[in-house]
């Protein structure tokens, strides 16, 4: 699976859909408890990056976002 954001040689996708479902499974459990969306974004992108260090953080967050709010739609 490729992600069109990123160059063939810089596809962190591949690697990453491992852990996708510990990635929304955080977020939407901070959020059913009652913590900010804010809280329950950056602790799931912890959780990636723990997964995937390598990856910066604001592209880590960019996946993330996509993964727990899918595309933003205007």
């Amino acid at each position: 699976m490729t992600d069109p954001r990123f160059p063939e040689a810089e596809q962190p996708i591949t690697g990453a859909i491992a852990c996708r479902d510990a990635v929304q499974r955080c977020y939407s459990g901070l959020c059913r408890c009652g913590q900010p969306e804010r809280y329950a974004l950056e602790a799931a992108v912890t959780v990636y990056r723990y997964h995937h260090p390598e990856i910066p953080p604001a592209q880590a967050e960019t996946i993330v976002s996509h993964w727990v709010a899918g595309p933003v739609r205007h």
